[in-house]
């Protein structure tokens, strides 16, 4: 008897300091499924400001 396989979450992240884009994707098996995608978008400023920005959406994304 084959047991189907636990469902895996992959986050790919496509870096950038204006935007950073992600997509999360489900994978049970073989099969891909589309769970979510998205922008995040930095004002203009400082690095460290940047980043935390980054950071903090990213956070958000995860917790989802």
């Amino acid at each position: 008897m084959i047991l189907p396989s636990s469902p895996i979450r992959i986050l790919g992240i496509d870096p950038g300091l204006r935007i950073t884009g992600f997509g999360i994707l489900d994978k049970t098996g073989q099969q891909l499924s589309y769970v979510d995608s998205g922008c995040i978008k930095t004002p203009d400023g400082e690095l460290p400001e940047r980043l935390k920005v980054i950071l903090d959406s990213l956070g958000e994304v995860i917790a989802q």
